[in-house]
């Protein structure tokens, strides 16, 4: 049965373990990790999100970050970061890869009985990944879906409501594909926007205060 740690309302370890399935049910806090994959591809910034499994408990068939996972009793992100990468993606990725952006408190009420309490390591993950030579976990990612940056600035900024992007399968391009927001695992904070101003900004040079 996986384990985490429980944290307190401040983030920190109470030394305390509980079962991933009670911490849903009793919204007890724990924590996560969170990457965005993101390159340059015909000058262009891009953004890679997976689309969950549907057999995923929380949010099933919605798209999220490149990457997401929670944190085992006893790991914390350069642990837990490197290894969610490679069980996911199937790549190899130092943690001193990873361009770190704040922690998140994220808290959603999914369904009945189903409650995520996280406080969120994010990072960004500046990649020349090829995302068709990718190969998914098929337990925890359906898909994945290329997005311009600009593009899905213009999205999750409610300009335009679906934004064209490149879908892939382990292995192969799918072709294209329109997305909406509400494809997207729901929150109240404009994560996905935030993620993507940084990341517009980290191709645009900057390099300082680069904070979720």
């Amino acid at each position: 049965m996986e384990k985490f740690d429980v944290l307190d309302c401040r983030g920190r370890k109470t030394g305390e373990t509980i079962s991933r399935d009670e911490a849903h049910r009793t919204g007890a806090w724990h924590g996560a990790f969170h990457c965005l994959i993101v390159y340059e591809r015909e000058g262009r910034g891009h953004a890679l999100f997976q689309k969950r499994s549907a057999q995923k408990k929380i949010a099933p068939g919605k798209f999220d970050v490149s990457v997401g996972g929670h944190y085992g009793a006893g790991e914390n992100a350069a642990l837990a970061g490197p290894r969610e990468i490679r069980e996911e993606l199937g790549l190899e990725v130092k943690f001193d890869e990873l361009l770190a952006v704040g922690r998140r408190v994220f808290v959603y009420c999914f369904t009945p009985g189903v409650m995520e309490y996280e406080f969120q390591d994010v990072f960004l993950l500046p990649s020349n990944v090829q995302p068709e030579a990718i190969s998914l976990q098929a337990e925890e990612v359906e898909s994945l879906i290329e997005i311009d940056i600009e593009l899905g600035i213009k999205l999750f900024s409610r300009e335009i409501p679906q934004a064209k992007g490149r879908f892939y399968k382990s292995g192969s391009s799918a072709g294209l594909v329109e997305v909406s927001v509400e494809e997207f695992v729901p929150c109240l904070d404009n994560y996905y926007l935030k993620l993507l101003l940084l990341s517009q900004r980290y191709f645009g040079g900057e390099r300082r205060l680069l904070v979720v």
